[in-house]
């Protein structure tokens, strides 16, 4: 171990939008063999762990998880801080948590290096470049400190706190944060996977590009072939934390 850093992928077959969206197949991978691929490019992760549910649909994600040899954690569903916080307490000799999602198989290596680099450079609680959005839709890292992310888990109270793993952190002051830009303002491309529209330029992409290219090859990608990127650069971003603060602020009136 060089760098203290634990990876953990949630995923889940559950997605309502699109099931069994981390199952999908781009090639001979799924969505999620290809994403994990990814990540071990990452020159600043030690360990991969996928943070799947307990739930009897999501046996196939640990099947999975065995046969390409990445280590598997089952915890909550709905409450997916709790999932983290449990998952963490497996691995303590990792001092920092890096949090990538299941629907982001493009997932760049070098930006998840660029914000752990800025996390640690900076001693940071929590860093991110997610907190003011240059980077296209999918490109999404967060690192945070274990010890963080268990007061987290015990003082977030609110339904949309538990099920965004890190709003409880991002939203209090106290934390020492950072957030990496991108050098332009690419946050209306998607590069991640939501929607069966998503899905399609995703296998465009893959298809054209191969397992070491980065986001700015995928952006030229999109511009040459306006037709493929149109087919989601409508679907609006955040839609899941954005219902789920919609619904706790119609449940509070």
């Amino acid at each position: 171990m060089k760098y203290n850093n634990l990876c953990v992928i949630q995923a889940r077959t559950g997605s309502t939008r699109l099931p069994n969206k981390v199952l999908l197949k781009a090639g001979k991978n799924s969505l999620l063999e290809y994403e994990i691929k990814r990540v071990k490019q990452s020159k600043f992760i030690d360990k991969i762990v996928v943070a799947t549910t307990v739930e009897k649909k999501d046996d196939i994600i640990e099947k999975l998880c065995k046969k390409i040899k990445v280590d598997c954690f089952r915890g909550s569903e709905k409450d997916v801080l709790d999932r983290y916080y449990k998952c963490s307490l497996r691995y303590q000799k990792f001092k920092n948590i890096v949090r990538i999602t299941g629907d982001c198989p493009l997932i760049d290596p070098a930006i998840i290096d660029e914000v752990i680099n800025l996390f640690i450079k900076n001693k940071l609680d929590y860093a991110s470049n997610v907190e003011k959005e240059t980077f296209p839709d999918g490109m999404d890292v967060e690192v945070f400190k274990r010890e963080v992310l268990i007061e987290a888990a015990k003082k977030a109270k609110l339904t949309s706190q538990r099920e965004h793993v890190t709003l409880y952190i991002r939203k209090t002051k106290k934390y020492k944060k950072g957030n990496l830009l991108s050098e332009y303002d690419f946050s209306n491309f998607r590069l991640t996977v939501d929607e069966k529209e998503d899905y399609e330029v995703i296998k465009f992409l893959i298809k054209n590009s191969n397992i070491h290219d980065g986001y700015i090859k995928y952006i030229s990608l999109l511009k040459k072939s306006p037709r493929i990127m149109m087919k989601n650069i409508k679907i609006k971003r955040n839609m899941g934390l954005e219902k789920s603060l919609k619904d706790e602020e119609a449940g509070n009136k």
